[in-house]
């Protein structure tokens, strides 16, 4: 009991929930493990063994035996795309193509069960993982879609249309490519007739962009339900979602109102080349209109930063390097915002208090960006401005210093190497594909680290990332840069606690500690001890966010303590 207001106030610390005999990897270093939680008001106020946590019960406690389970904290995932996640969950899903008839397949089904002259979309495919090693053409959908439009976007930063999206768009032989004199312009790709091929490539997407029918309201929403109901399968209880416009973040919001919000998110608004905004002078004006900064919000929704995309991509061959791509001496890839731009736009965002997460795929970009925030450090020292570089493959040792110095953080999107590893060697050989996104690296330098997905450029299955952190393998089994591979224990950090640091939240999620909010993911397997090919295979059996589960399966909880 205490005193509050002159008046005696009996305050209950009674638990609401006992979670006990298990096997807790709580990623707190004062106290790494335990057996036992004690949940109360959504917050962990109690970890230790079986016997003290069971002796907090009251008669209203609810008590569960986690019968030996391992458990870790809440998956935090500070590089996600949800509410794009969302929408391609609903699509056609290409990420397991391994030939032109595996896409062709998978469109057919979808034009079956759509009607008649609706748009197919889909997302996924990689052309260094197809049997023929080439690009889906336009000519290859229309065998099996061709009176539907059809748009399959790749893995990331082309896509590929058919015939019918392409008449609807007004693409032919007649429309001339994007401006060159434009950063980023991209092109149509055509044949030897000068016919387009059906890809697109950079601004150019653009093209039959516009002539898709727009997503609603209700739509954006549905799709984020969706997500947040596969992610919390997956354990994920927390994102930053990168590169929002104002109707995504519409959408966040109204779910949120709903309380159907179950991942806690960070949202990172659509900055200089993340946009696409062909006016971008007016995102300062965006930005500063509506007062707010990094920061604002609760637990469950916040604003987080500003996302800058000032380079391009490795697989597609447009990240900013300081070496040329495999078989192209002149190509050094290229930027999105210019260097004197990227300057200005990073010191106006950090002196309104803006942190910032860039896109930096090249090594050149990387220093480039790192360069840009320490400059904005220097002049203006701040501790409530965490500025980061996501992707981050190819640390100079210029950069490595200055991350260390300013405690500038890289968000290494790991599943890339499993995924899009062979895309990486296929543009910049075995090599220097090797050193990409290398974690020890970055621990031993000093420099704040936490890995992401990007998910849906590769898969948001936090175990698929934890796996490459540990065995730097691809797809198809090759091994990419073993030298740099962490403990399993230090990848459950990178994909827990790192993330919480990341976006100022440390002192309140992303550890199993009393008074931190009791997110906790229930694992069908120890993630320790099981061999190292099967860690890519775990599944959550319950997660808990602020102690309620958001999710369960029914048939690992037989006895129904948890339905």
């Amino acid at each position: 009991m205490d005193f509050h207001g002159g008046r005696l106030r009996i305050v209950d610390n009674t638990p609401d929930l006992i979670l006990y005999h298990g096997n807790i990897i709580t990623v707190d270093p004062d106290s790494p493990r335990a057996e036992a939680v004690a949940i109360k008001d959504g917050k962990f106020v109690a970890v230790g063994p079986n016997e003290a946590i069971l002796r907090l019960r009251g008669p209203a406690t609810r008590v569960v035996d986690l019968q030996g389970r391992t458990c870790i904290p809440g998956i935090n995932d500070p590089h996600n795309h949800m509410l794009m996640s969302g929408h391609v969950l609903t699509e056609v899903q290409l990420f397991h193509a391994r030939s032109i008839s595996d896409i062709q397949e998978a469109v057919a089904k979808a034009v079956a069960d759509a009607p008649p002259g609706a748009w197919i979309l889909g997302r996924g495919w990689d052309e260094s993982l197809l049997r023929e090693k080439r690009f889906p053409t336009r000519w290859d959908l229309d065998e099996v879609a061709p009176n539907n439009p059809v748009v399959l976007e790749r893995v990331w930063n082309m896509l590929v249309a058919n015939s019918a999206a392409l008449m609807a768009a007004d693409i032919g032989r007649h429309t001339p490519d994007p401006d060159p004199t434009q950063l980023y312009s991209g092109r149509i790709d055509r044949d030897d007739l000068g016919e387009p091929t059906g890809v697109l490539r950079d601004r150019a997407k653009q093209l039959v962009y516009d002539a898709i029918p727009p997503r609603t309201d209700a739509e954006r929403e549905a799709h984020l339900r969706i997500a947040c109901r596969e992610y919390n399968r997956w354990g994920i209880t927390s994102i930053a979602d990168p590169g929002l416009l104002p109707e995504g973040i519409h959408a966040y919001q109204a779910v949120w109102r709903d309380g159907a919000l179950s991942v806690r998110s960070s949202l990172c608004l659509a900055g200089w080349g993340s946009s696409m905004e062909p006016r971008e002078e007016l995102l300062e004006r965006r930005f500063s209109d509506v007062g707010l900064f990094t920061g604002f919000g609760n637990t469950e929704l916040r604003i987080d930063t500003i996302k800058m995309m000032p380079d391009g991509g490795v697989g597609d061959r447009t990240a900013y390097m300081f070496e040329p791509y495999r078989d192209e001496p002149d190509n050094f890839g290229q930027y999105i915002v210019s260097p004197s731009d990227l300057v200005a736009r990073v010191q106006w965002c950090h002196e309104h208090g803006w942190s910032i997460d860039a896109h930096t795929c090249g090594d050149r970009m990387q220093e480039m960006v790192v360069e840009a925030y320490a400059n904005a450090y220097q002049q203006m020292p701040s501790t409530s401005i965490r500025h980061r570089v996501h992707h981050a493959y190819f640390p100079t040792e210029k950069a490595l210093e200055l991350m260390r110095e300013y405690r500038i953080a890289a968000l290494p999107t790991i599943p890339f190497l499993y995924n899009l590893g062979e895309s990486f060697v296929a543009s910049i050989g075995e090599e220097r594909a090797a050193r990409a996104m290398p974690l020890l690296t970055y621990l031993e330098a000093g420099v704040p680290i936490a890995c992401g997905s990007d998910s849906p450029v590769t898969t948001y299955n936090p175990f698929i990332g934890i796996y490459s952190c540990v065995a730097r393998k691809t797809v198809l089994g090759r091994d990419l840069g073993p030298e740099e591979r962490v403990s399993r224990e230090e990848a459950i950090r990178l994909y827990t606690a790192a993330g919480a640091w990341v976006t100022f939240e440390e002192e309140i999620k992303g550890t199993v500690t009393p008074g931190k909010l009791a997110d906790l993911v229930v694992l069908d397997r120890d993630i320790l001890t099981v061999p190292e090919e099967e860690l890519k295979e775990i599944r959550p059996v319950a997660t808990f966010l602020g102690g309620r589960a958001v999710y369960v399966n029914e048939k690992a909880w037989a006895d129904g303590a948890l339905s």
